[in-house]
């Protein structure tokens, strides 16, 4: 593969959700998923799960949807660097609204997909969190989403900076930001939907106690625990109530290299457990 530039992306920052019934949301985000309120502006919620300020927001809507996907930056000169670069390219960017615990420089831009992103240096650090629930606190880890084109997707975050940890060509892609395996991943389906965003457990303990509490809330788990070919995570998955899909995880492959390594793979199973892989999100 050729040189490409620098990842100034540091890791996976936040989630932004539009949501019709926002009572409805925020009781699932923090009785089951068990993240912390933190507070509410301009109708939104937040929602934190570990020292940073936020990890989920949820905005009122009249429809559900994904907002925007938030990444951190090691630095204001790397956020304004990636800026200036995806101006250079031609990719869409405007100025990112105000947003409360938020650090740093920061700004909004289009993939090729029409999602919108936001990029910052990173957000206020809160004091230690004790959990109300048995469920660990929670690192928000990654994003997965549907596409008619992996191909494309890979060729996209690839040019502004992500590696490749794992290519099944025109089927799948998984790319990194950082040592862990993936903070992007992409699947085919015919259409562009949002998959899931997901949260580190730390171990399979934390899988098991994940399961016992969703079994206490009488949450449905949609498929897991399974063990993913791509990234060799150990993980579960439950839905929100609006069909958005949440992934708990743990023991996610680290690369240390800079693609230095086979990222093509065949195949990449969902489950090396042989479960069948969930379908797309949103209702499908």
């Amino acid at each position: 593969m050729a040189a490409r530039p620098a990842c100034r992306i540091r890791r996976p920052g936040h989630l932004a959700l539009d949501v019709p019934d926002l009572p409805r949301a925020l009781d699932f985000y923090a009785r089951v998923v068990n993240l912390t309120r933190v507070e509410e502006e301009g109708g939104a919620v937040y929602l934190r799960s570990r020292f940073e300020h936020h990890c989920l927001v949820l905005h009122p809507a009249g429809a559900a949807g994904v907002r925007h996907l938030g990444w951190e930056t090691y630095s204001d000169d790397e956020t304004g660097a990636l800026e200036g670069m995806l101006r250079r390219m031609g990719i869409a960017v405007r100025e990112a609204p105000p947003e409360p615990g938020r650090r740093g420089r920061a700004f909004q831009f289009q993939d090729h997909l029409g999602l919108w992103h936001e990029v910052y240096r990173g957000m206020d650090r809160l004091g230690v969190l004790v959990p109300e629930g048995p469920i660990p606190p929670l690192r928000l880890g990654h994003f997965t989403r549907m596409t008619p084109d992996p191909d494309a997707a890979l060729a996209f975050f690839r040019s502004i900076g992500f590696r490749v940890s794992d290519w099944l060509p025109g089927r799948q892609a998984f790319l990194r930001c950082g040592p862990e395996h993936h903070g992007a991943g992409f699947l085919h389906f015919e259409r562009p939907l949002f998959h899931h965003h997901a949260y580190d457990v730390g171990d399979w303990n934390g899988i098991k106690v994940v399961l016992d509490w969703m079994a206490r809330q009488d949450w449905p788990v949609e498929v897991g625990p399974v063990r993913h070919a791509g990234g060799n995570n150990v993980a579960l998955y439950v839905r929100d109530p609006n069909a958005v899909r949440v992934e708990f995880f743990c023991e996610m492959e680290r690369i240390e290299d800079d693609e230095d390594h086979d990222t093509r793979r065949q195949p990449l199973r969902f489950d090396l457990w042989q479960q069948k892989p969930p379908p797309p999100s949103f209702r499908e």
